[in-house]
């Protein structure tokens, strides 16, 4: 009898060593993965700015215009990730209107560049009121959502 309760803790194990190695992370090394990491670092820099705005994060103009620096270097980097369909086996919630609609996805690239361009050229000069730079960041949060919303499942 003692036998079953082995047997069950042996596929229990078995099971969870089998899922450990599921991941849905994808690989670092991949379009997919170096497009997320991109990504990631720029919602690291946008999403304490826009907290400031609204009051949840301690504002900071010298952290604001240090994110706002961060974000201008990053804006150029994630979009030779998007590969060519089928190139890339990550899965991905990248819609495929990206390739269907080309022209309209590099307007949405070249808006974003423009928006952040012109948070960066406000807080670049120096900031002394989060006011002075809301509605740019307003912008450029307006930009991803309008591009999520076209090429993003």
């Amino acid at each position: 009898m003692t036998s079953v309760p082995h047997r069950k803790l042996v596929v229990a194990l078995l099971l969870g060593a089998a899922l450990a190695g599921c991941s849905n992370e994808p690989d670092p090394n991949s379009h997919e993965g170096k497009r997320q990491a991109l990504f990631k670092q720029m919602l690291r820099q946008t999403e304490p700015m826009s907290g400031m705005l609204t009051g949840r994060v301690t504002p900071s103009m010298g952290e604001f215009m240090s994110k706002a620096d961060t974000l201008a270097e990053l804006a150029d980097q994630p979009w030779q990730h998007f590969p060519t369909p089928g190139d890339d086996p990550e899965p991905n919630r990248t819609k495929d209107t990206v390739w269907s609609d080309p022209e309209g996805f590099a307007l949405a690239i070249d808006d974003f560049k423009t928006k952040v361009a012109d948070l960066h050229a406000v807080t670049s000069v120096g900031i002394k009121s989060l006011d002075q730079a809301a509605d740019e960041l307003r912008a450029v949060q307006e930009s991803c959502k309008s591009c999520h919303d076209s090429y993003r499942r």
